[in-house]
């Protein structure tokens, strides 16, 4: 208590003088560093004494030609408390985020999880797609947000016994005035990638650095660190990403799931493949089981997926049960990629709410950024069959954007062609239950490389494990 008051009536002293907060020109020692090993596969600390309390697991991996490391499920990765009773405060972390919906996500935090009871500071992701930045003092508890995006993002979290600001790739997003001394809760530990204290709360996508002080960085200093940070991300960025893209696995029986197990396995073990999308008819007649099916077997994928839903997958919420939304957005390597629901296809237009949508996600989208469109039904201006009615309305809403490449599935054969510096593609089914519309042969999944503002693209086949013979 007797520290306590010395550290309020300093307080009180330095605001009654017009002094300014505890801000420092020039960048202090941090009290606690944490980088990617990718020697070691480790989350390792850069100073003595602030190494894991608990083994830390999970693995070193590479998202947009940045290392980072990615906690496992349901690991808790937590590190000796700090930050207790200190009068100022900076969290800057390095942070690679998946998707930014569905779940609480733990980034950097001494917060527990189910309110604000042994809290002290964090940093987090909400359901609703926001950042949440949080610091708790003797005075109470203040909490900042702002939306957030996939992708790397240097995210910075300060308090300098006046005001709590929050940082987003080097822009302050959110600020309010607080007060007080942080929280002292000696019993909440420093998790990473989780909450406090359980494995609630886990990160989707990874950390490549997090460091701590107990000053509050000013905002230069913050946009200095961002500066570098943007420099590295524009330079990883340049050498570019791989995706894949598959359609029409037709899923009926653990049978017909066999062919796409392949192709799975050969995603997962291509170091290359970022991502990868699965544009549509997923199933025979949008069964449930046949659905569920589906789900769990592109659940076996290591990296992130994205889905669309076919015309074979129509039966009201069937789709929407195992995959949720209908449409979605998200982003890699500075290219924007927008899913959207073409149903029911061919003769009718895509839905004027679909259109909307589009026209709503284009409003926040810079014009030279590259964008690539995915639809079960093909936008393609000479496909040999199955152009969706209105293709040409569609196409029109991106005239002001930087539209590369459109990815359809629905026709069965492998189809490319570059119209006005537009990339146009329909992929082979990856099924065995269904043949091939061309006449060809081969089923597989396409491989797209990213690289600048271009995107280029080849066939990969895929051949179904044989049931061995009954002896």
């Amino acid at each position: 208590m007797h520290r306590h008051w010395i550290i309020r009536v300093g307080l009180v002293i330095a605001l009654f003088l017009g002094l300014r907060p505890v801000v420092h020109a020039a960048n202090p020692p941090p009290a606690g560093h944490w980088k990617v090993a990718p020697e070691t596969g480790r989350f390792a600390s850069r100073l003595p004494g602030r190494n894991a309390r608990n083994a830390w697991k999970g693995s070193v991996r590479t998202f947009e030609n940045r290392p980072a490391w990615k906690p496992a499920p349901g690991a808790r990765c937590e590190a000796p408390a700090l930050g207790d009773d200190w009068t100022a405060l900076t969290v800057l972390a390095d942070v690679f985020i998946e998707n930014v919906r569905g779940n609480y996500q733990g980034i950097v935090c001494r917060d527990r999880w189910g309110g604000p009871a042994g809290d002290v500071f964090g940093i987090v992701v909400a359901p609703d797609g926001a950042w949440m930045a949080r610091v708790k003092t003797d005075a109470g508890q203040c909490a900042l947000s702002a939306p957030a995006t996939p992708g790397w993002h240097l995210l910075a979290l300060t308090y300098d016994g006046a005001r709590v600001r929050f940082f987003v790739d080097g822009r302050k997003v959110a600020e309010k005035a607080h007060r007080g001394v942080l929280a002292a809760e000696a019993e909440t530990p420093l998790a990473f990638g989780t909450y406090s204290g359980s494995a609630n709360g886990p990160l989707r996508g990874a950390l490549r650095e997090v460091r701590i002080w107990s000053v509050a960085l000013g905002p230069q200093e913050i946009a200095e660190f961002a500066k570098t940070w943007n420099t590295e991300i524009v330079e990883a960025r340049g050498k570019g990403f791989w995706f894949a893209q598959a359609a029409d696995i037709h899923v009926t029986d653990t049978k017909s799931v066999e062919i796409v197990n392949d192709a799975v396995d050969a995603i997962n073990a291509d170091p290359r493949i970022a991502f990868s999308l699965w544009l549509g008819d997923l199933t025979r007649a949008a069964d449930p089981d046949e659905m569920a099916l589906a789900r769990l077997a592109l659940q076996r994928l290591t990296k992130p997926h994205y889905v669309v839903r076919g015309n074979h997958d129509l039966r009201t919420g069937v789709f929407e049960k195992e995959f949720g939304e209908l449409h979605q957005r998200f982003e890699h390597g500075g290219w924007v990629f927008l899913l959207i629901d073409s149903n029911p296809g061919d003769k009718t237009p895509i839905s004027q709410p679909e259109r909307d949508w589009i026209r709503e996600q284009l409003k926040t989208i810079a014009p030279a950024t590259p964008i690539v469109l995915c639809t079960h039904h093909p936008l393609m201006p000479h496909t040999k069959a199955y152009r969706i009615a209105g293709a040409n309305e569609v196409l029109a809403l991106f005239k002001k954007h930087s539209l590369r490449a459109c990815l359809s599935g629905h026709y069965h054969g492998n189809q490319e062609e570059t119209v006005d510096g537009i990339l146009f593609t329909t992929t082979a089914c990856l099924s065995t239950t269904r043949s091939n519309f061309d006449g060809t042969q081969a089923k597989g999944y396409r491989l797209f490389r990213c690289q600048g503002n271009r995107i280029a693209t080849e066939f990969v086949p895929v051949r179904a494990r044989r049931t061995p013979p009954a002896e």
